[in-house]
């Protein structure tokens, strides 16, 4: 009899140890929560402050670029080099290459 009230107790105090643990993540999700909304928060804060113009601008900026990456691959073609990804920067023999042709006439 003695046993089954050391194991009886045992229990007890095992079952307030699991409802202090289930507190404890209880309060670390919420903790969790409140970061994730602080952080998405900070991230819309952030892209609000990017101006029309600024924008803008990166926009420009990434179609100058595109444009002169495709001169320079016309440019190498016209010289005489492949451009497409089979036979890149090797010589061409001359005649065209289906491969760089259609690359470069790719929309």
């Amino acid at each position: 009899m003695f046993e089954v009230k050391k194991i009886t107790s045992r229990l007890i105090a095992l079952e307030e140890q699991v409802r202090k643990i289930l507190a404890e993540i209880e309060a670390l999700k919420m903790e969790s929560y409140a970061l994730e909304e602080e952080n998405d928060r900070l991230r819309a804060e952030k892209a609000a402050n990017l101006t029309v113009e600024a924008l803008t601008q990166v926009e420009s900026n990434v179609q100058k670029l595109q444009g002169e990456g495709y001169d320079t691959l016309s440019r190498l073609y016209k010289e005489g080099f492949h451009i497409c990804h089979v036979h890149f920067g090797q010589p061409r023999s001359g005649e065209d290459c289906l491969f760089c042709m259609s690359f470069l006439h790719k929309e």
